[in-house]
């Protein structure tokens, strides 16, 4: 899930003429939980879609949503753009 929310965020800069690295965040936010935030500053949020079978890309938020506990984007986050976060171990 990780590489599939950096890829996402790398996939939207590349167009966008970024000025700042994605950045990546990963902590425990107590014993049993761990919350991963992959930040990039293009505008725009990613949206969950439905790609067709022989799609080679599209799959990143599904499978985001569908493997964490709970997941969602942020905009007010470290500078301009976004952060896509996701929490496992509930």
């Amino acid at each position: 899930m990780t590489s599939e929310a950096v890829t996402s965020a790398i996939n939207a800069c590349a167009g966008k003429d970024c000025t700042t690295p994605v950045t990546l965040y990963a902590g425990w936010t107590d014993l049993h939980r761990l919350r991963v935030l992959v930040h990039d500053e293009t505008p725009g949020l990613p949206t969950c879609r439905t790609p067709t079978p022989d799609a080679e890309d599209g799959r990143g938020i599904q499978l985001i949503s569908y493997g964490s506990d709970v997941w969602g984007v942020c905009t007010h986050g470290p500078g301009p753009g976004k952060a896509t976060w996701f929490e496992l171990g509930r």
